[in-house]
């Protein structure tokens, strides 16, 4: 049957046997190799007194201790794949029993399930906010696997997952689930985010993942430590919104008041802080004279002393030191008043005290303010005047000035407040609000008062004056009408209309002057000309008035009005021409005005209301460019038009002529049309490039060079053209002449300088033309050679050998001249290093090589030859460069603990967590991070978490627990402690030292009974020792120490008859008995302080002198030698004693537990009665597995009572003293990791490995060093290892460039042959 189906059958069972209750543990897996001992479980005894193991039928293979633990105590091996169950019956103090039921499963080890890593416990690394599903780097796929098919595994987060932060991936399917079941042999799961992680809140996840096959039983766990990565997602934030200082005026209230200062003077500190835990820089925003802050801690210090009071008000900003950096999201506010301390003299004390009430009244502003909105009324009138002062601003101190904030057409406002005007107000031109409206600045600057700024706004509301006088707005002009001959009286023959801008105007018409005879009259309100009289009208006789329009609201004095003025009415008695709206028309156009494109429009008046029609007639040159619209009058144009064609007029003159319809009248009118140019031509140079040659380069600024020209055929500031160029090494004057503006250098741009010339006219748009110049230089040797920097700073090893490269140096000479190298002082050596001429490569030299300084500076030169030009080598330029050499430490130093040997720290059991016990220390000569240390507690073998911490830094050991001496901490406890440099990759040391565990008297003395019963016969001598108390204590020295005391019980004269020595605890009859039972209580107490003490009841009954009591063969047996590795039920030693009473050989034999487990309180030994040749033998047995480190001796008290009529009892002692035997395996203290340099010599010391064998005595303990003798052992050819120390040395002179890293498998065996099982008579590995 296999596994897998076994597991299946057995969950089945359990199911269908309804072995799950409320009182059934859960199911555990044992491994079939588990040793005798192996604890299973262990029942909590403060809820049960008593513990039974009920006999199930394996009996033989576990035990139950009376401290409630389940343990194996032998082989399991035949249980493998079977189902067991266990039934403990727990009894407590009320005598209440409960059952409980324990499921076992023992399974061959190789078939359980565990996971395929290194360690118990893997580590991986994620950054915060990483998304939803994001995998944890350094975690590898997790799988676990047996030596059989297990599938499928379900796998779990089974603790550690807080807010359920993570899920597990199928590395197949990608599924993300909590839960992920795997069906296929080479799969598994990765752990993933299902969620952002925040690590301001959770900065490390210790997760629990557990695997399980289908049946649920057989499961394997391993621990996930995730540490979250720290993004700066964090922006600092200030402690406070604002921030109020005062320096010099303890009367204000302030976060920080300052009364006596001096410049430089601490006067505050804004702070902020970042929750990424990242350190924060301030800046000031607003700078000021008067403070600075210190951008690494936020101290604002006084910079300036003012000489009068101020009021400042501040904005700091923080941002945290990480790149990219984040700016905190609110600025923090300062504000800031100084006050001067007034010098003596300056005011005499009335004044004082009126400034001070003047500033007690004051309002007490620093933030800008807007004060109410001033509305203020005039009349148009009012601003007639320029520079008339209106009104006048109201001040709320003496020394506040006014300032206009914007611009006003019609207003100024000066320093005292006066508003006045600046050009004179016209109603009409005024907004449809008819208002001026704008903003003034009032500033304070009053000495000793708070300094301000507010703003107000004015309004001025402007009422309308009649000031402006009337106008006709009659066309066409001059005003012109007909009448009919027969018209009657009141005829209409035309009606004036004028208009006034003011708004309360009155007009009315008027004949000033009549040349009609009286013929004609005009309505003074609606100004209708109408006609007078019966007499016919005269055939084209003209009729003439003069008429006016006047507002009689707008008195010009007493006896005038305003009016318009006087204006001809011609009246034509019948009929007469039209008339054109216009004397004459203009009209301007530009050059590129298009093709039949409206140019003016022309219009006549026909008084007889007839159609008109149109006609136009060039004057010179231009027929045919324009035409007229027959009826409407527009005029267009006919053909295209150009401004530079000679041909073309710019100005044409042209005449329209108007004709009524039906033969009517006609008039003509002339019409002019001016051309203007457009821009339309770009500027245009004589050559397209222009070329200077042999131009020395060392021609002083401003040499003309050559000329250029451009034209434009454009007309007016469309041909005006400006020059420019397009390098700065040149400018071009008006006139085109091109000088040097800089120094000319023949070493750039090739020998030759390219740049474009561009001529540009000043027409809208302007246009450009270009043209290119090349001016060819002539080279000369007056460039010294340039090094690509002034200060190198190579690192070198300090262990380099010779001719190690250090750096090169690199230096051009733009003559283009050859450069040589070397030291300043000449040569090409300078202590350990050369240079190379040619190269510039600078090494150490050839020979031993001493790098015992941090830098070496060495200044090198470049040196041209002049090879660019003719006569070059009579000039030759030297530069200089400095290169500093940084020696760089190598990490070959590991930490050394120099004083290790001397640690022999104690620690108090029972101290707190967290006491001292010693402060380490380990140097590292390296330098830099190579030296810096770090400390760290190495993990004990088969030792239950980490019983000491060390602090990283300053190497303080503290305790991680409360020790116990007497308890399983013992009375010494190992601690290694390692020390790790920064080096990449880093070295380490370790110091491995035992820590003593003072005794405190914490434990009382504890008797080897719970009662002491004594027969005694009747004729007892006095002096005779009737039975020993006998009592321990675990404590050491005077804590352990004891001395017996005898009381009596509950009948004081008992007392009299026996005394106890109070060393040894032997009760010693003082008198002869004479009752048949006393009861007495015995004490012992220790000597420590406070003393401990315990007491005990003793019974003593007298016996007739007839009887006798049972007789020991032995009164003391042994000591008595076993082996640790006795097996559970082996003999240990057999015991007899007769009954003493004839006939009746009968014996009862009875092994008393003791208080300690030195005296079998826990029943490591049992007792078989058995017959032979007609005696009865007591054989002591083990019953639990023994261990020499734990407990060496034993010391056991065995009674035995006969069958008589009154029975007697007597008691023998048994000395069992246990023997080490190789059973612990050497257990390294940690896996090393070291580092060797290249090219050490053959023996260099690479390490020290260090194994621990807990075995007590030697040579059990004794540990030997050995290199693996194995094919799969890399190293094993290349180091060897001393046996006994443990050191590491070479065996080769290594090279890095052929392989950089070697794995090296060291074994540790003890001194003995292996008392283990199948272990061959070999030592323990």
């Amino acid at each position: 049957m296999s596994v897998v189906n076994a597991l299946q059958l057995l969950a089945a069972a359990l199911i269908l046997a309804g072995h799950v209750r409320a009182a059934t543990e859960s199911v555990s897996v044992i491994p079939h190799d588990a040793h005798p001992g192996y604890s299973i479980k262990k029942f909590d005894s403060d809820h049960a007194l008593n513990y039974k193991l009920m006999e199930t039928g394996f009996s033989q293979f576990f035990t139950m201790l009376q401290d409630g633990s389940i343990m194996t105590i032998s082989d399991l091996s035949p249980l493998v794949n079977r189902p067991i169950d266990l039934m403990v019956l727990a009894e407590d103090a009320n005598h209440t029993t409960t059952t409980h039921m324990l499921e076992l499963y023992v399974l061959d080890r190789r078939n359980m399930l565990s996971f395929k890593t290194d360690s118990l416990e893997i580590t991986g690394k994620i950054e915060e906010n990483a998304p939803r599903r994001t995998k944890v780097s350094g975690v590898p796929m997790l799988q676990a696997a047996a030596g059989l098919n297990m599938l499928p595994i379900t796998y779990s987060i089974i603790g550690g997952n807080t807010n359920q932060a993570f899920e597990l991936q199928h590395s197949e399917s990608q599924e993300v689930m909590p839960n992920i079941t795997v069906k296929q042999n080479n799969a598994g799961v990765y752990v993933v985010t299902s969620q952002p992680l925040d690590r301001e809140d959770v900065d490390r996840y210790v997760l629990t993942i557990q695997a399980t096959d289908s049946s649920g039983i057989n499961k394997a766990v391993t621990n996930v430590v995730i540490v979250v990565e720290d993004v700066n997602d964090n922006s600092p934030v200030f402690s406070q919104k604002v921030y109020r200082f005062v320096v010099g005026d303890d009367s204000l209230d302030g976060d920080n008041v300052t009364v006596s200062w001096k410049r430089f003077s601490l006067i505050g500190k804004v702070e902020a802080t970042d929750a990424d835990g990242d350190k924060v820089a301030y800046r000031l925003v607003t700078p000021s004279n008067f403070l600075v802050i210190v951008p690494q801690t936020g101290d604002l210090l006084l910079t300036e002393e003012p000489i009068e009071e101020v009021d400042l008000e501040l904005v700091v900003e923080a941002h945290d030191l990480r790149d990219p950096s984040r700016i905190s999201p609110r600025p923090a506010q300062v504000l800031f008043h100084f006050k001067p301390i007034p010098s003596k003299g300056d005011l005499d004390l009335a004044l004082q005290q009126l400034e001070s009430a003047e500033l007690h009244r004051m309002k007490r502003r620093v933030t800008r303010a807007v004060r109410p909105t001033k509305r203020i009324e005039f009349t148009e009138s009012d601003g007639e005047t320029e520079g008339r002062n209106v009104f006048q601003l109201e001040k709320e101190t003496d020394r506040e000035t006014f300032k206009i904030r914007d611009e006003n057409a019609w207003v100024t406002v000066e320093p005292n407040g006066a508003v006045r005007v600046k050009k004179k107000w016209d109603y009409e031109e005024l907004g449809p609000e008819k208002t001026i409206d704008f903003w003034v600045t009032i500033t304070n600057a009053e000495k000793g008062g708070i300094r301000y700024t507010d703003n107000q706004r004015v309004i001025i509301h402007v009422r309308d004056v009649n000031d402006e006088p009337p106008y006709f707005i009659n066309r066409p002009l001059p005003m012109q009408a007909v009448v009919q001959l027969n018209a009657p009286p009141n005829t209409p023959v035309f009606t004036l209309q004028a208009r006034d801008p003011d708004t309360d105007h009155n007009i009315h018409y008027f004949i000033v002057r009549d040349r009609t005879g009286g013929r004609f009259e005009v309505d003074e309100r609606s100004g209708v000309v109408r006609t007078r009289g019966t007499d016919l009208f005269q055939l084209d006789m003209e009729y003439v008035l003069y008429v006016k329009a006047e507002d009689q609201n707008g008195r010009v004095d007493e006896r005038r009005f305003q009016s318009t003025p006087e204006e001809r009415l011609s009246i034509v008695g019948g009929k007469r021409a039209p008339q054109f709206y216009m004397p004459s028309y203009e009209a301007e156009i530009p050059e590129n005005q298009k093709k039949d494109s409206d140019i003016i429009s022309v219009k006549a008046k026909s008084f007889a209301d007839r159609e008109i029609r149109y006609t136009l007639k060039a004057q010179g040159q231009g027929a045919g460019t324009f035409n007229i619209g027959p009826t409407s009058g527009i005029v267009k144009l006919a053909k295209e038009l150009d401004f530079e064609d000679l041909r073309q007029p710019h100005v044409y003159s042209l005449v329209v002529t108007a004709t009524e319809d039906s033969g009517g009248f006609s008039t003509s009118v002339e019409l002019t049309i001016r051309v203007t140019d457009v821009n339309d031509n770009a500027p245009k140079f004589e050559l397209p490039d222009y070329q200077a040659h042999n131009v020395d380069e060392d021609i002083p600024p401003g040499t003309s060079i050559l000329k250029v020209k451009a034209m434009d055929s454009d007309s007016g500031a469309n041909a005006e053209i400006e020059y420019m160029v397009s390098d700065d090494h040149f400018s071009v004057d008006p006139n085109g002449i091109i000088s040097n503006n800089k120094q000319l250098d023949a070493d750039n741009n090739n020998a030759y300088y390219e740049f474009v010339v561009t001529a540009k006219d000043k027409g809208e748009p302007a246009k450009t033309g270009t043209a290119t110049v090349r001016v060819y230089t002539k080279n000369k040797n007056d460039e010294e050679p340039k090094f690509s920097q002034q200060v190198y700073t190579p690192n070198v090893d300090e262990n380099a050998g010779s001719n190690t490269l250090v750096t090169t140096v690199v230096a051009s000479d733009k003559d283009g001249d050859n450069v040589r190298f070397g030291f300043v002082g000449g040569g090409v050596s300078s202590g350990q290093f050369v240079i190379e001429e040619i190269t510039g490569v600078i090494r150490l030299h050839g020979k031993s090589i001493s790098l015992d300084r941090d830098k070496y500076e060495l200044n090198v030169t470049a040196m041209d030859d002049g090879a660019c030009c003719v006569n070059g080598d009579a000039t030759i330029h030297t530069s200089t460069a400095v290169v500093v050499v940084f020696i760089t430490d190598v990490n070959d130093n590991k930490p050394i603990f120099k004083d290790c040997g001397t640690y022999y720290p104690k620690v108090e059991e029972g101290a707190p967590n967290g006491s001292p016990v010693i402060k380490v220390h380990a140097t590292d000569e390296d330098k830099g991070v190579n030296g810096q240390v770090k400390y760290s507690i190495v993990q004990q073998p088969n030792q239950k978490g980490t019983k000491f911490t060390v602090d990283e830094e300053t190497g303080e050991v503290s305790t991680n627990k409360v020790f116990d001496r007497e308890g399983d901490d013992g009375k010494f406890v190992s601690v290694t402690v390692k020390a790790t440099d920064q080096g990449e990759p880093s070295l380490e040391g370790v110091c491995s030292f035992t820590v003593e565990i003072t005794d405190v008297n914490d434990n009382p003395p504890l008797f080897d009974r719970q009662k002491y019963v004594e027969n005694v016969k009747q004729d007892a001598s006095i002096g005779t020792n009737i039975l020993r108390v006998s009592a321990s204590d675990e404590d050491a020295d005077n804590n352990g120490a004891i001395v017996y005391t005898l009381n009596a019980g509950s009948n004081a004269g008992d007392l009299e008859y026996f005394e106890i020595q109070p060393e040894s605890g032997w009760i010693v009859l003082k008198k002869p008995l004479d009752r048949e039972t006393y009861k007495l209580e015995a004490t012992a107490q220790d000597k420590g302080y406070p003393p401990l003490s315990r007491s005990v009841e003793v019974q003593i009954d007298v016996v007739d002198r007839a009887n006798n009591p049972p007789v020991w063969d032995h009164v003391v047996y042994g000591p008595i030698y076993i082996r640790e590795n006795l097996p559970v039920g082996a003999k240990v030693v057999s015991v007899k004693a007769s009954s003493g009473i004839e006939n009746n050989p009968t014996v009862f034999y009875r092994l008393m537990p003791g208080s300690t487990a030195q005296t079998n309180k826990y029943h490591t030994f049992y007792l078989q009665q058995r017959p032979d040749n007609g005696f009865t033998w007591a054989d002591i047995k083990v019953n639990h597995p023994l261990d020499y480190e734990t407990i060496k001796e034993y010391n056991l008290t065995i009674r035995v009572e006969n069958n008589g009529a009154q029975q007697l009892a007597s008691e023998a002692t048994v000395y069992i003293m246990l023997e080490d035997v190789n059973d612990e395996i050497p257990l390294f203290t940690e896996r090393e990791q070291e580092t060797v340099l290249e090219g050490e010599p053959i023996g260099t010391k690479v390490t020290q490995v260090n194994a621990i064998d807990k075995d007590g005595t030697f040579p059990n303990n004794q540990v030997y060093y050995y290199v693996v003798d194995s094919p799969r052992n890399e190293g094993k050819d290349y180091f060897e290892i001393n046996q006994e120390s443990g050191e590491v040395f070479t065996k080769i002179v290594f090279d890095r460039e052929k392989q950089g890293a070697y794995a090296l498998e060291v074994e540790a065996r003890d001194g003995a042959p292996s008392a283990r099982p199948n272990s061959d008579n070999q030592p323990n590995s």
